[in-house]
């Protein structure tokens, strides 16, 4: 029988219990008597105790440990947590007269986020030019879309307007948190490397800070050849990463595959998913936006990218041919908190997606 930790109030009994049969004729339930608060003193002592004991053993174990002692079981097996990195990128000026950057130049967005400008740029005339830059803070929230506006903070002289250059400033990620972490430590000991194993690349594709699936398509342009699909979920919209990540993952990847693969890295097509719910009861604001998170979190669950691949239960990140079921749908919604009852009205059918592919929620109505 697994043990049990006794209740606080258990083991007052207990003990209550213990000094009535070693000392005859005490009684550790009426009050008022000295032995009635040393039985909770006694007790209080044991259960700290055994709350420690049980913070210890759940130490030994990943599935369970956390913090640095999670850390300890990440050396282990020769992983590490991911660390906070800065984002990095491009800035397009786009002159109207002459004007000049120069190195070390701090630019701001709207969000407040603040980037320093790597090295110094000038043009003679009207024009555009670009400028690569590095945020100035560590973290996620550094990112920036292709077309982000931005304003000169210090180092530009001139006249024109600034914006983030088309592939985005990207690669900004938080410091890894324990469950992604434990994720990878659990996925590590499921399964040894075995020197370009479809499980290694994925395994390899979530060392870089940010990635949190990870889809592999075995031989699809031929023999020797992989395709590797990720997402990054905890940053971008859907997950869909931008070119500048997609790069960083396959130079990453590069440098641990074995030499005679044929390797592609490549962002997932996000394919809107339109919902639309009829007969909802009860029809709110509350149970409409828990209908929205439920389809999000199937769809985060259940959805892979689609692919070439053959079907292995024993390896659900493989990129295989993926039908999203209408039965998924319905009950995502009947999950939702509060909702009594609904009709489903679309999709009408199983939606099958093309290699490369991966749906995602799109315009959710109620009619």
């Amino acid at each position: 029988m697994a043990w049990q930790t006794p209740t606080l109030a258990a083991l007052i009994d207990r003990m209550r219990g213990a000094f009535r049969a070693e000392m005859p004729g005490s009684d550790a339930w009426i009050w008022p008597n000295n032995i009635t608060p040393t039985a909770k003193v006694v007790a209080g002592g044991i259960f700290e105790l055994f709350g420690r004991l049980d913070w210890r053993m759940r130490q030994m174990f990943a599935s369970k440990a956390e913090g640095k002692y999670l850390d300890r079981h990440a050396y282990e097996l020769g992983l590490s947590r991911r660390p906070a990195a800065p984002a990095y990128g491009t800035v397009t000026i786009t002159a109207t007269a002459a004007s000049a950057v120069a190195s070390g130049a701090r630019f701001s967005a709207a969000s407040g986020q603040e980037y320093r400008a790597l090295s110094g740029a000038a043009i003679g005339g009207a024009g555009t030019f670009d400028v690569s830059v590095v945020a100035m803070a560590d973290g996620a929230a550094a990112n920036a879309v292709g077309g982000t506006p931005l304003a000169a903070v210090s180092g530009f002289t001139g006249a024109g307007t600034l914006a983030v250059a088309a592939v985005g400033i990207t690669g900004g990620s938080d410091m890894e948190g324990d469950e992604s972490l434990r994720a990878r430590i659990l996925f590590r000991k499921r399964n040894p490397p075995h020197g370009g194993a479809p499980a290694d690349y994925v395994g390899w594709a979530m060392e870089v800070s940010g990635v949190t699936r990870v889809f592999v398509e075995r031989l699809h342009a031929g023999a020797g050849t992989v395709r590797v699909f990720f997402l990054m979920d905890e940053i971008y919209a859907d997950g869909i990463p931008p070119s500048g990540e997609v790069a960083r993952v396959r130079d990453h990847l590069e440098t641990v595959i074995p030499a005679s693969a044929g390797l592609t890295v490549a962002a997932p097509v996000a394919v809107p998913v339109d919902v639309t719910v009829s007969g909802l009861s009860p029809d709110s604001t509350a149970v409409r936006e828990a209908i929205r998170a439920e389809l999000k979190e199937m769809l985060l669950r259940r959805a892979i990218v689609s692919g070439t691949d053959s079907t292995h239960p024993a390896m659900p990140y493989l990129a295989s041919p993926f039908t999203l079921s209408r039965s998924w749908v319905s009950q995502a919604v009947s999950e939702a908190a509060d909702e009594a009852r609904h009709v489903l009205a679309a999709p009408t059918s199983d939606l099958a997606f093309d290699p490369g592919e991966i749906p995602v929620l799109g315009d959710l109505n109620f009619v």
